[in-house]
């Protein structure tokens, strides 16, 4: 029986483990409360930070976006737009863009002139209601693409047969490939690719060939008092002779050479891998580790794009991106570009077109038509000095007996007629172009003295007959889709299986822009070597050529394939010529070759 003592212990015991019971549920459900709040806190500290660092990055990525398109602009003769709208993965982003301080020119110990500039970049955007900023100051700096001996916008191949020597500074936006049947020296302090260097040849690279020496960096290599000492870029057969692998040569793949495996490679016998290598073989001799600079560098060493201008410079007409905008359209009824309300256009004439005070146009119909800088008819006043005519390029023929038709430019004779363009710039165009036989062309010539400087500058072919700006020289260039060198002896009586006819010497100042296409597979084409084209037997011949080598863009129009069974190869006198080193020696027109660097991010 239970006591009344013992029942209210019971009852009390019992009422003290509810409020207990209670007690711990609000606890816990506090604990699980806070859990749950710093739980959504961390995940939005998180996401804040998440989309805090997205919209930094979309910033930043489009400061890359914009840099591009600055380099493009100058080099394309443009100002840089004030405001860009780019998108990056789909967001939008704005950069504004604003030069800061003058202009200044930086002239080196060879007198080569560049011009820098600074602008400052801020990019804003705003990604999921966070705010994302980015600044930059970046430095332009444009160079004359013809104080360049040669710059490529692509990949460049130098794989003469014969002996021979390239002075002045080298460049290529893509990968360089290096081989000789003989000897070949670069005579240089600058020799740049953006992608890599290979000591062998692009369409077969077993082929690891010849001679191939760079000269060590000397702050001007056109002073005769300089030292010059070479290193050898050894090929694969050389290097395999000393016990050295390599799969190509002493080259951007050459991964060092460690004699008695001690983990140095500074020892007898030792061979230090490319990237640091082409660094310490090409420094400043006597100069120790830190000399004034090194000639030989690649991505290894974060060399950097230089934008040039595109093909569209020398087109006669080219489209608008957006279709509107433009003072030209073309007519379908006459078949013809004519000019339109300012803006209300779609098409714009090329750089050198719009610039030009001389212009010689050809038509379908095989007719052609002269105009002066502002657009006056001077087709008449210039009549005695051009004709119509044809010539076989076996190139372009591609096994067809058909030949290219051309207008012929006699330059002493347009010398007499008071239209020389005053301003030094020829531009010639034909409408109707085609491929093959239908790229149609120019030729030149009478060129030997040249009434003052001259650009000539076409989107077809230009075919140079004779010594060429020889005697008097003056600044000059040949700027197009495909450039073509014909002998003194050259009587245009070759013809699909005629012997090929004999060239005799001759010689061109002049530096040349001009079109070819992209190795590939077993298909060469041609190289460094064959960037101007022939079309005769050269064999023992002297072909001299001073200026500058310039590759800007792949033939649209001469598109016919390199092949040896057209022609023979000259004696290859080529050089380029120091006088451009003077930026008033220049040819009218020089294009630019831009690239930039940032100086500064926050």
């Amino acid at each position: 029986m239970r006591t009344s003592l013992q029942s209210s212990c019971s009852a009390a015991e019992r009422g003290f483990a509810l409020v207990y019971a209670v007690a711990m549920t609000v606890v816990a459900a506090m604990l699980c409360s806070a859990l749950l709040t710093f739980s959504v806190a961390s995940h939005k500290t998180s996401t804040t930070k998440a989309n805090s660092l997205r919209a930094r990055y979309l910033a930043e990525g489009a400061l890359e976006v914009v840099k591009k398109s600055v380099q493009q602009d100058i080099a394309n003769w443009l100002d840089p737009a004030r405001e860009h709208k780019v998108r990056v993965d789909g967001e939008e982003v704005v950069v504004v863009t604003e030069p800061v301080g003058a202009e200044r020119v930086v002239t080196d110990a060879s007198g080569i002139q560049t011009a820098m500039r600074i602008f400052e970049m801020r990019a804003t955007t705003n990604f999921r209601g966070y705010v994302g900023q980015a600044h930059r100051m970046l430095e332009v700096q444009a160079t004359p693409t013809f104080q360049f001996a040669i710059f490529y916008a692509s990949d460049l191949e130098m794989l003469p047969g014969p002996s021979m020597t390239i002075g002045g500074r080298v460049h290529a936006n893509g990968d360089i490939y290096l081989g000789s049947g003989a000897t070949l020296s670069l005579d240089t302090n600058y020799f740049r690719s953006v992608g890599d260097i290979y000591r062998r040849r692009k369409n077969d690279p077993s082929r690891s060939e010849g001679t191939v020496r760079v000269r060590r960096y000397v702050d001007n290599p056109f002073d005769p008092s300089r030292p010059t000492e070479w290193f050898t870029l050894s090929n694969r057969s050389q290097l395999t002779t000393g016990g050295v692998s390599s799969p190509s040569g002493f080259d951007s793949q050459f991964r060092g050479h460690d004699a008695n495996t001690n983990g140095s490679y500074e020892d007898a016998g030792d061979l230090l891998p490319w990237g640091p290598g082409a660094l310490h073989y090409t420094r400043e001799p006597g100069a120790g580790e830190y000399g004034r600079g090194y000639t030989m560098q690649d991505a290894a060493h974060g060399v950097s794009h230089a934008v040039p201008p595109g093909f569209g410079s020398i087109a006669m007409y080219e489209p608008l991106p957006s279709g509107t905008g433009g003072d030209w359209k073309l007519n379908s009824a006459t078949g013809r570009y004519q000019r339109v309300s300012a803006g209300t256009g779609d098409h714009k004439r090329g750089h050198y077109h719009e610039q030009a005070s001389l212009k010689i146009l050809r038509y379908d119909d095989g007719s052609w038509a002269a105009f002066d800088g502002e657009d006056t008819d001077i087709t008449t006043e210039v009549y005695a000095a051009i004709s119509s005519s044809e010539i076989y390029d076996a190139r372009q023929a591609e096994g067809s007996t058909t030949r290219v038709p051309v207008l012929t430019i006699d330059l002493e004779r347009l010398a007499t007629t008071g239209y020389y363009p005053p301003n030094g710039i020829l531009y010639t165009g034909r409408y109707g172009q085609g491929t093959g036989t239908a790229a149609g062309g120019f030729q030149l010539v009478n060129g030997s003295q040249l009434a003052g400087p001259l650009s000539v500058v076409s989107e077809a072919s230009l075919y140079v007959k004779g010594d060429y700006n020889t005697v008097s020289k003056k600044p000059a260039a040949l700027m197009a889709d495909a450039v073509n060198l014909l002998s003194n002896s050259w009587n245009n009586t070759k013809t699909r299986g005629s012997a090929i006819p004999v060239a005799t010497p001759t010689t061109y100042n002049a530096a040349i822009v001009t079109g070819n296409y992209t190795t590939n597979g077993n298909d060469y084409n041609g190289g460094l070597e064959n960037l101007p084209r022939f079309h005769e037997n050269w064999r023992d011949v002297r072909c001299s050529i001073r200026g500058s080598f310039v590759n800007l863009w792949e033939s649209r129009y001469a598109t016919g394939r390199w092949s040896s069974a057209t022609y023979t190869p000259p004696i290859r006198d080529w050089g380029y010529d120091p006088d451009f080193n003077n930026i008033a020696n220049l040819p009218p027109g020089t294009p630019l070759a831009v690239s930039a660097r940032d100086v500064a991010s926050w």
